[in-house]
């Protein structure tokens, strides 16, 4: 009996032993690149800085190059507190987006580097909590220099959710902070009506 509760117990100790390993190594292995800016093709508009991250399917992607869509729209949020207001965003833009299919919604949210360590869990209980495979595809959790991406779009603090969007070279067309708003989505739908004209 003692020696068959050893087993189990050694068997426990190895698989925490070898799950602490595959955290740290996943850990390791995540992009933690600082942002950098994009070559401005229109000298009236900032360019969205390129970013490294990891969508909830563990696909590597650099944001905005790799993402589909015409014109994108990306929601950044800076931690887990500001979950509530993106979700808040997510059907009136959904709806937005049924009526401009040339745009790809995504969420990005941004998190310092020392965050790195940790991908794992935040990724995955991130994926396990996403509605389905879309949801996950378009979730890009960035470890990075959150201060610098701010400095380069000259944004304040890390309070609000934000919200770009983007036309075919990776500008910034318009954007808008906090909580939902039925004229920020009124404002969206005529960027987006100026653009698709």
């Amino acid at each position: 009996m003692k020696r068959s509760i050893g087993i189990v117990l050694g068997v426990v100790v190895g698989v925490l032993a070898l799950s602490a390993v595959v955290v740290y190594l996943f850990g390791q292995n995540i992009d933690t690149s600082d942002p950098s800016s994009e070559t401005q093709t229109n000298p009236d508009l900032l360019a969205f800085p390129v970013i490294e991250g990891t969508n909830l399917l563990l696909n590597e992607l650099t944001v905005p190059t790799d993402l589909n869509g015409k014109y994108k729209l990306i929601v950044v949020a800076y931690d887990d507190s500001q979950q509530p207001v993106v979700d808040e965003w997510l059907a009136p833009l959904e709806e937005t987006n049924d009526h401009f299919p040339e745009l790809a919604g995504y969420y990005v949210p941004l998190l310092p580097k020392s965050a790195a360590d940790s991908a794992l869990f935040i990724i995955g209980g991130m994926g396990l909590v996403a509605g389905n495979d879309e949801d996950r595809a378009r979730t890009i959790v960035v470890f990075t220099d959150v201060d610098r991406f701010n400095e380069l779009l000259d944004i304040e603090d890390k309070n609000s959710v934000r919200l770009f969007l983007l036309d075919d070279e990776d500008n910034i067309i318009w954007q808008t902070s906090g909580a939902y708003s039925p004229d920020a989505i009124e404002e969206l739908e005529a960027a987006l009506t100026d653009l698709t004209d």
